[in-house]
């Protein structure tokens, strides 16, 4: 590691091609088999049949301080997510090709928030609590609240029914002092060693593995806020089809997450409850309304922006030029596996562990590259080897929504998203000064 303000002369880079391993290490590299370049055909996408007319956005943000107060290194992360529900029926209506600004949304959208404060390192709970406990009771407590309405169940009730009947065990998260396999319990209960500590619901999920006592604690602390994102559109979802006369209006409405619709590292587990729970939701709204629920979401970055970005090049025209405008791919796993995600031929599917959603990428009618992924509610779906419609819940709804909304502010944007993470946004500075006072001594 360098000292502070050292700068890198080049000496190494010369020495490192230089190298007889580095020679070596190129000549092991397997060049991909020669093949004549594979192309997508773009799909057919029929016109929607039905107007989306409301759109509920989810989305996160974590701003990490270092806390001056408390134990040398003390460091804590606020989490905030923003529940933004827009009724585009009080849009006015806009020119043919017109983009909306996003500044229209303004006064049309009605946003509900979610704070937790994670405690990372050296920050000891003033009844004597060490850090990684804290943090466990902390991600415990971050479920209680609703964020729905007060008739309504809360977070930890949503997470413990998604969880319910889980077999698997788990290790106690005192293994240091007991190393007992534990079994998910509801609520909060004690280890049955004679320590007697305490164990909650959601230490199956395992963040504390990942705490470090050492170091700083943004992956489990990011972790944990998209396991929250989670939990709520699962919360909201549930809230409808619970409602008789709210279920009536979920085919006209578009739910909405920033990222892919997939769960990774300690929580990845649950990836077949959220499928399950999901697809069960959107069979009791297409049993009771006779459509499919609406739930997408876009991705802005990774391997699959990445690789749209390079296909969409014309020789002649250049980059952008290849596709037309509101032109539809849809990659089968076989394309995946050859082009974007590589995996030898007898390796697991790609996201089959961890993903919910299938992959679409899609040049908007303003000409925007958009990578979305469509909600696995089905067994067309769940086959990544399918590429009809029936695999891609309500695909043209999707990308209707996606054209009306897409903006330029950003690449890719979507005004939506861009208005949730307004509200979940916390400015570094503000953020640092809600940690630091929430740690000042009343002194």
């Amino acid at each position: 590691m360098p000292y502070e303000n050292q700068r890198a002369t080049g000496e190494a880079l010369i020495s490192l091609q230089q190298s007889k391993l580095f020679e070596e290490f190129k000549g092991r590299i397997r060049p991909p088999p020669p093949r004549s370049e594979e192309a997508l055909e773009p799909t057919a996408i029929p016109e929607a049949e039905l107007a989306i007319n409301r759109v509920i956005t989810i989305d996160g943000s974590l701003v990490t301080e270092t806390l001056k107060d408390g134990f040398p290194g003390a460091e804590a992360s606020l989490v905030q997510l923003a529940l933004v529900y827009i009724d585009l029926r009080k849009l006015k209506a806009e020119g043919p090709g017109r983009i909306i600004p996003p500044r229209a949304f303004n006064e049309m959208d009605d946003a509900r928030t979610l704070q937790t404060v994670l405690p990372g390192r050296n920050v000891v709970r003033n009844d004597g609590l060490q850090p990684r406990d804290f943090f466990r009771h902390s991600v415990f407590e971050a479920l209680q609240g609703k964020i729905v309405q007060s008739g309504h169940e809360t977070l930890l009730e949503t997470f413990e029914h998604l969880v319910k009947g889980r077999h698997g065990e788990f290790r106690c998260p005192h293994d240091e002092l007991c190393g007992n396999q534990l079994r998910p319990i509801t609520g909060c209960g004690k280890c049955a060693c004679e320590r007697d500590k305490e164990i909650y619901s959601t230490d199956q999920m395992r963040f504390h593995e990942r705490f470090s006592e050492m170091g700083p604690n943004g992956e489990p602390h990011g972790e944990v806020m998209r396991f929250l994102e989670l939990i709520l559109l699962l919360n909201v979802l549930r809230y409808f089809v619970a409602n008789d006369d709210a279920v009536h209006v979920l085919p006209r409405i578009a739910f909405v997450l920033d990222g892919p619709l997939a769960a990774f590292g300690q929580f990845a587990s649950v990836v077949p409850r959220v499928k399950e729970e999901v697809r069960r939701i959107s069979e009791e709204c297409r049993d009771r309304t006779g459509k499919d629920l609406l739930l997408f979401s876009l991705v802005k970055s990774g391997q699959f922006v990445e690789h749209f970005e390079r296909i969409d090049f014309d020789p002649k025209l250049g980059p952008g030029g290849r596709f037309q405008a509101r032109t539809a791919l849809l990659p089968n796993i076989a394309y995946i596996h050859r082009n974007i995600v590589f995996r030898a031929p007898d390796a697991k599917e790609w996201g089959k562990s961890t993903y919910f959603g299938r992959a679409v990428l899609y040049k908007s009618r303003t000409g925007q590259k958009m990578v979305v992924n469509t909600a696995m509610t089905s067994d067309a779906s769940d086959d990544l080897s399918n590429t009809t419609l029936a695999a891609y819940t309500r695909l043209p709804e999707t990308l209707g929504i996606v054209d009306r909304l897409s903006t330029y502010l950003f690449e890719g944007g979507f005004v939506p998203i861009v208005r949730a993470h307004s509200h979940a946004a916390i400015p570094l500075k503000i953020g640092g000064e809600i940690l630091q006072s929430l740690f000042e001594d009343d002194v």
